[in-house]
């Protein structure tokens, strides 16, 4: 059986960044996530396709995080790539090899 992964857009990955850092903070949130996923999703204006399992939050890593900081990983800023699929959070770094 083949998997199949959707990658967020732009948007949708600051969103999801959003997302992620509130329910660090949130415990009902994330209760409700884990229960809802797609209607969370869709509170925080993400649409994702029917049929194709949601992504999991990640656990908080150590240290100290805020919102902007999250949302500045996820919007491919200075050639950072985070991608969110079903399995989980990737991060790419591509680079000018010039």
């Amino acid at each position: 059986m083949a998997e199949y992964l959707y990658i967020f857009g732009d948007e949708d990955r600051k969103k999801f960044a959003r997302l992620i850092a509130v329910s660090w903070s949130d415990g009902e949130l994330l209760a409700r996530y884990e229960a809802e996923p797609r209607v969370v999703l869709g509170e925080y204006g993400i649409t994702y396709p029917e049929g194709l399992a949601t992504p999991p939050l990640p656990a908080r890593p150590r240290g100290e995080f805020d919102i902007a900081e999250m949302e500045f990983a996820a919007g491919a800023e200075n050639g950072a790539l985070a991608t969110i699929s079903t399995v989980g959070c990737i991060a790419l770094c591509h680079s000018d090899p010039r």
